[in-house]
């Protein structure tokens, strides 16, 4: 019994990772930034706020997280330089690792569309119902709780 429902919970959750942050979120995004005079890309977005909760990465930690190829990496990490938005900086320990850190001024560029971004994704789920909303609330609070018991 346990061996089954082990195994529709995995593929639950392989299914709903793709659906949470390659759809959905990456639509949110999307739409909050449509309408900017910066030229960057959801994905841009994903890895200032990424770098804003860990601080300092290196390049393959941020490609990890959003599962993206190296090579892709260092292009869009390439444009947020050219944006003042992050920075390249040496590694104290190893001088051979190069980490990205997000500049004072990626910093305000995300609390100033961090309104844009809530107000999109407010927009967004109003078509849901006060129940909708509120079981989702449950169930997403719960999946948070439980995931982070398996890390």
């Amino acid at each position: 019994m346990q061996r089954d429902i082990l195994e529709r919970v995995a593929v639950d959750l392989l299914s709903l990772s793709p659906l949470i942050f390659r759809g959905i979120r990456r639509k949110l995004i999307k739409t909050a930034l449509a309408n900017i005079d910066v030229d960057i890309t959801p994905l841009h977005f994903e890895i200032m706020a990424i770098l804003k909760e860990a601080g300092t990465l290196h390049v393959a930690e941020i490609g990890e997280r959003l599962q993206i190829a190296r090579a892709q990496m260092t292009h869009l990490i390439d444009k947020l330089v050219d944006l003042s938005i992050v920075e390249r900086k040496m590694d104290i320990a190893d001088r051979r690792t190069i980490n990205i850190t997000l500049t004072a001024q990626g910093r305000v560029f995300l609390e100033e569309h961090k309104n844009r971004l809530m107000s999109t994704i407010v927009e967004t789920m109003s078509c849901l119902t006060d129940e909708e909303l509120e079981d989702l609330a449950n169930m997403l609070r719960k999946l948070r709780d439980i995931l982070s018991k398996l890390q």
